[in-house]
């Protein structure tokens, strides 16, 4: 889904968790921003043709069961099976509970198996935070010359950057040229 659909649908998701009912047209025009009540319409038909509402008599919207996410339930054992009653307890947006700053927020397909140890492989996805204040320990993608890699942020005793991969064949990247911190890896998705 476009990026500012995404951001559009989470702040209507958020009016309908305060208030406990869809906005009408002119809350979405007055949510968003809108000038006009056709830009409403729009987005109204778009959320539709994408699943998440479905248009009522008399103006109104009602959510569809995919409106706020897909089903959380309570847990499952990844040890011994247990006998557990499955109780839903919410429904979750991936981009909610990945996402703390969407206008900052990327993510970057990872090539290599340098971070395998950080849990991070092959084909993962990693969701990075621009423009995120960073720390000695974290998971970062950085430009070293114009060239990205994925490493964890480390400085040595002396001051410099250092570059540590999370596997042992891979040797730490001490920068000489210019550096440049994009972002700060702040989850990573995996398809099984």
């Amino acid at each position: 889904m476009i990026d500012h659909i995404q951001e559009k649908l989470r702040r209507i998701r958020q009016y309908y968790k305060e208030n406990k009912i869809m906005p009408t047209y002119d809350e979405i025009c007055s949510l968003l921003g809108f000038k006009s009540k056709n830009a409403a319409f729009k987005l109204v038909d778009k959320l539709v043709e994408l699943g998440f509402v479905e248009k009522m008599d008399k103006g109104r919207i009602r959510p569809t069961e995919h409106f706020m996410g897909i089903p959380l339930f309570n847990s499952v054992s990844a040890g011994p099976a247990t006998a557990e009653e499955e109780v839903l307890l919410d429904r979750v947006d991936l981009n909610d509970y990945l996402v703390s700053s969407p206008e900052k927020t990327i993510l970057i397909n990872v090539r290599g198996d340098s971070m395998i140890e950080a849990g991070i492989q092959e084909g993962d996805k990693v969701v990075v935070e621009m423009e995120s204040s960073t720390r000695v320990g974290d998971i970062v993608v950085a430009a070293i010359d114009g060239a990205y890699t994925v490493k964890y942020l480390d400085q040595s005793p002396n001051g410099q950057v250092v570059l540590h991969p999370a596997n042992p064949n891979y040797s730490p990247i001490i920068p000489s040229g210019e550096l440049k911190i994009f972002g700060k890896v702040v989850g990573v998705v995996r398809k099984v």
